[in-house]
């Protein structure tokens, strides 16, 4: 594989983590005294917002050409970066 196909590879494995991540934060909403709730469906939301605008960005790199793959890499980094940054903060402030 190239840089491109491995770059892909390792970004949609690693969109899938955070989405089972996600799912596992969601299952644990139940737990969660009603104060704290609040703010975890808060952070929840902004975790699903940025995981949605991470995919948009990984299905747009797998289909663009060379010239524009690599402007779509670097907001796929970015938006990875996010998407990073939110589930860290899920866990730090949400441990099970």
């Amino acid at each position: 594989m190239g840089i491109r196909e491995d770059y892909q590879v390792l970004m949609e494995k690693q969109l899938n983590a955070w989405k089972a991540q996600t799912e596992n934060f969601k299952a644990t909403a139940g737990q969660i005294e009603e104060r704290a709730k609040a703010q975890f469906e808060k952070n929840l939301e902004i975790l699903r917002t940025k995981q949605t605008e991470a995919w948009e960005y990984f299905h747009k790199l797998k289909g663009a050409n060379e010239t524009a793959w690599a402007q779509f890499k670097a907001h796929m980094d970015k938006a990875g970066g996010e998407v990073k940054e939110a589930v860290d903060r899920m866990t730090t402030r949400f441990k099970q």
